[in-house]
């Protein structure tokens, strides 16, 4: 009796892969004109969507890289005249310990 029901769950499922072979097999292949089709549809929407959205990242790369450039060509003399403050500040001090110690 379970070899008997071994057959048939065996031959059930055999015929079934088949059902799914043939379903498969069946499948129409994409045709030229729908692949050429989804390609045109591809390219448009590349070059109306994401190409600019890409553009625009790129102006606001360039804005803000001409922005530090600006930014920096303002503070850079601001930037040495402290610097040149602190190294003075700094000598003065050195030398008013050295005379603190000689006295």
């Amino acid at each position: 009796m379970k070899v008997l029901a071994m057959a048939m769950l065996l031959l059930c499922l055999s015929h079934l892969e088949g059902a799914v072979v043939r379903r498969e097999a069946e499948a129409p292949a994409p045709n030229l004109l729908e692949l050429y089709t989804h390609y045109i549809q591809r390219l448009s929407d590349v070059l109306t969507k994401e190409l600019p959205e890409k553009m625009k990242a790129e102006e606001i790369k360039t804005q803000a890289k001409v922005y530090l450039e600006q930014a920096n060509e303002q503070f850079a003399p601001i930037a040495k005249q402290l610097h040149n403050n602190l190294v003075e500040l700094f000598t003065q001090l050195v030398e008013t310990g050295k005379k603190a110690a000689e006295q």
